[in-house]
């Protein structure tokens, strides 16, 4: 017989695992810079994201008409680093909640 008392679940954890815990997720929006320049904002849109040639051109488009545009959607410490390296490009992003 062992000495060691069983283990306790983490509640959070045991939670989590039969799908009744998610992590609250958050928007990265990218919003239009009035003297960007466009190649720039896809190119920064590129750097940041991964996304395709195709992809960044769309969202630099949608910032640029509509004055905002979805990134991406995530949890709060990547949409932070987002938005860091957005500003880090000179390019107004925010965080908004899902």
């Amino acid at each position: 017989m062992s000495l060691r008392p069983p283990s306790r679940r983490n509640d959070r954890l045991s939670l989590f695992a039969r799908g009744g815990y998610f992590p609250r997720r958050f928007k990265v929006v990218l919003h239009r810079a009035p003297d960007a320049d466009l190649v720039q904002v896809t190119r920064a849109v590129m750097d940041v994201t991964r996304f395709g040639t195709a992809e960044a051109e769309y969202r630099m488009w949608e910032a640029h008409h509509r004055g905002r545009s979805l990134v991406l959607v995530t949890h709060l410490e990547r949409a932070e680093l987002f938005v860091e390296q957005f500003a880090d490009r000179g390019r107004p992003a925010s965080i908004e909640p899902e």
